[in-house]
């Protein structure tokens, strides 16, 4: 999308006034397109009684405006290329760091996947209307097209590390407690056989 543009007189520089230009070389503003001017006609010597003199900018005569139609559609430029800016934003921060080539884990299938396109493309050919693909593999070698936004809670290059799973349980709790011999609440597994295994006869 090109920027959008006003045919604006040699000499002339945009100013922070909305739509107006003022000529670069102008005694009265500098260029500015305003100079201050004061409610008296003529400059009084302050003095301890007298009120301080009170300023306020004033547009310039040498301000330009382009015709207002040329202005419209600039103003419609505009908004249409702020709006672009703004909704392609939207669509790299979906697609996240993800890249063609790239391995990345799937933090809610739980499974790790190949970047094999990234797709953007415009609805009706309207730039301001991005739409975004990604045609993926899984691990299971099954392609498929992905519009799953990235995550960064639940997402990541590389899976997450695997759970040590529970601790298992202490001896005391293993046996009941009726078993108050000290060789059948061992926690050597072969003590526990061989006093078994003599105590059965």
């Amino acid at each position: 999308m090109t920027e959008p543009t006003i045919h604006v007189p040699e000499g002339y520089r945009q100013t922070h006034l909305r739509g107006l230009w003022a000529l670069i070389g102008c005694r009265d503003c500098g260029g500015d397109g305003e100079f201050l001017v004061s409610d008296r006609d003529y400059p009084i010597e302050p003095s301890d009684g007298d009120e301080p003199e009170l300023w306020y900018p004033q547009p310039c005569a040498c301000l330009w405006a382009p015709p207002p139609h040329e202005l419209r559609a600039f103003d419609a430029a505009q908004t249409r290329l702020w709006r672009h800016r703004e909704r392609m934003r939207a669509v790299l921060e979906e697609i996240g760091p993800r890249q063609v080539g790239g391995t990345y884990w799937d933090g809610y299938w739980h499974r790790r996947y190949r970047v094999e396109t990234v797709a953007i493309r415009f609805r009706d050919g309207d730039l301001t209307e991005p739409d975004w693909s990604i045609t993926i593999r899984w691990d299971s070698s099954q392609r498929t097209t992905y519009r799953t936004p990235w995550n960064p809670r639940y997402d990541t290059k590389t899976p997450p590390a695997a759970s040590p799973g529970a601790a298992p349980a202490p001896p005391e709790l293993r046996y009941p407690a009726a078993v108050s011999c000290r060789r059948c609440r061992s926690r050597f597994p072969l003590v526990r056989a061989i006093h078994h295994a003599f105590c059965a006869r």
